[in-house]
């Protein structure tokens, strides 16, 4: 599956303090009765709405890195990766950075200039095949995590958060997902867990505005969500 053209958003230099990601329900209700009850029905899974706040441009680099980012989106129809710390939900190694770790061969033994690999810090891989609109979905530990339910996942940047286990069989648990799988996922598929990302858009046309200060300091917040147009167009195509 190739996405089209998109920005990987440079997490490193312009890094938030803090990040929120956030699935959105979307119900409908037919309208409160003469007693004030409302019935609400889920008629969509919904999608993912992410905010970074407190992103620090303190010198011109990181400036003029924001100001390329503007320009290359041109508004809320310009696609972007952005990483998703899960740190809050799963537990890194110790050692581990940005959802990696370093570690030698499993004979112990490094490269051959001394160097050591870099690997994913948590690995869990989907058991069986699932398909576009898949809502249950079955997980295998493979080394760095103990529970994977309440955590969150992703795959060629579609991301995806975990409910309560509905089976646990050794290491395979059986699970609920929000939003949907957007695209299909292979059996034994490597899930990104320690680093998530997720496809979006600006939330807004404007959503990277920003006032400049005379002390050239400024902490700015920015809006997105999940890109679901890009979804359905690689779904139908």
């Amino acid at each position: 599956m190739a996405l089209p053209d998109h920005i990987l958003w440079p997490v490193s230099i312009l890094k938030p303090e803090s990040i929120r990601p956030n699935p959105v329900p979307f119900s409908r209700s037919g309208g409160r009765t003469l007693g004030g009850l409302s019935t609400d029905t889920r008629t969509d899974c919904g999608w993912w709405s992410i905010s970074y706040r407190g992103i620090s441009l303190v010198d011109s680099d990181r400036r003029r890195l924001w100001e390329m980012i503007r320009v290359e989106l041109s508004g809320k129809a310009g696609l972007l990766v952005v990483p998703v710390w899960s740190y809050d939900l799963a537990a890194w190694p110790a050692g581990a950075a940005n959802g990696r770790i370093l570690t030698t061969h499993s004979d112990g033994t490094p490269h051959a200039d001394g160097s050591l690999y870099s690997q994913p810090a948590i690995g869990v891989e989907m058991v069986e095949a699932v398909g576009i609109g898949a809502t249950v979905v079955k997980l295998r530990k493979v080394f760095g995590i103990e529970e994977l339910s309440g955590i969150r996942f992703s795959y060629q940047h579609a991301l995806y958060a975990t409910g309560f286990p509905i089976s646990i069989e050794g290491d395979v648990w059986q699970v609920r997902i929000t939003p949907p799988v957007r695209a299909p996922i292979p059996a034994g598929a490597e899930l990104e867990v320690g680093f998530p990302t997720c496809l979006v858009h600006l939330a807004e046309d404007n959503g990277m505005d920003v006032a400049l200060s005379a002390g050239n300091i400024d902490s700015v917040d920015i809006d997105f969500v999940e890109a679901n147009d890009v979804w359905n167009e690689l779904a139908t195509a």
